[in-house]
């Protein structure tokens, strides 16, 4: 009978043993649970913090590149606004390479007198020349001539000036502008290296026109010459 007790309790004792050594065991393997998950959090806030960056970086990179965006447009604008008025510039003279309908021949010339005086020797010569081709017989085609040269002489443009001066000269060769076509043919030339052309015709001034004005200047033109 003892031993019997003695073999039950020796039971009780190692059953009851057995249970704590599985809780043991059990919470053992919860903790390595808990650990894994631990750092499971903390990889998963540091992965999270890395995005947040990303994701911040990318707002500034998207901010910089509207910002791009915008100045691009800009530039575009002002490029586009460049364009409109260069092709606004090119297109005036084809609007005023004819004269309007209702523009009288007279109005025309006073127009191209008009930028002569102004110094606006482009217009001037253009406007000059547009009467000469559409009126050749004009009451104003010898004065056209003469101030088309003015306007090509005042921008240095001597062999356009010169051509004009000519022109004038072999067409009406009884126009009272005769002396003053001659000088100004004659300063023309001078800088395109035809100076004892100029002094052909200063001399002929000289001599075919002694009382005009265009004489005593044509003698200062020549004294510059020798």
């Amino acid at each position: 009978m003892k031993n019997f007790t003695k073999l039950i309790f020796m039971a009780g004792s190692g059953f009851l043993l057995s249970g704590c050594i599985a809780s043991q065991n059990d919470i053992s393997t919860l903790k390595l649970q808990l650990q894994e998950l631990n750092r499971t959090i903390v990889q998963m806030q540091a992965n999270q913090a890395e995005l947040a960056g990303k994701m911040d970086e990318l707002n500034q990179n998207l901010s910089v590149s509207n910002e791009n965006l915008s100045q691009m447009d800009e530039q575009l604008s002002k490029f586009s606004t460049k364009l409109d008025d260069l092709a606004a510039s090119v297109t005036r003279p084809a609007e005023t390479s004819k004269p309007s309908a209702t523009m009288l021949p007279s109005d025309l010339f006073a127009q191209a007198k008009t930028h002569l005086d102004k110094a606006a020797y482009d217009s001037a010569a253009t406007g000059f020349k547009l009467y000469i081709s559409t009126y050749p017989d004009g009451e104003n085609v010898e004065e056209a001539y003469m101030y088309m040269g003015d306007a090509y002489s005042a921008q240095n443009k001597n062999k356009s000036a010169a051509v004009a001066y000519a022109t004038l000269l072999q067409k009406f060769p009884k126009s009272k502008l005769i002396p003053a076509a001659r000088l100004k043919y004659a300063r023309s030339i001078i800088p395109l290296d035809k100076k004892d052309e100029a002094k052909k015709y200063l001399n002929s001034i000289v001599r075919q026109y002694p009382s005009a004005p265009e004489a005593a200047l044509a003698k200062e033109e020549l004294a510059k010459l020798k």
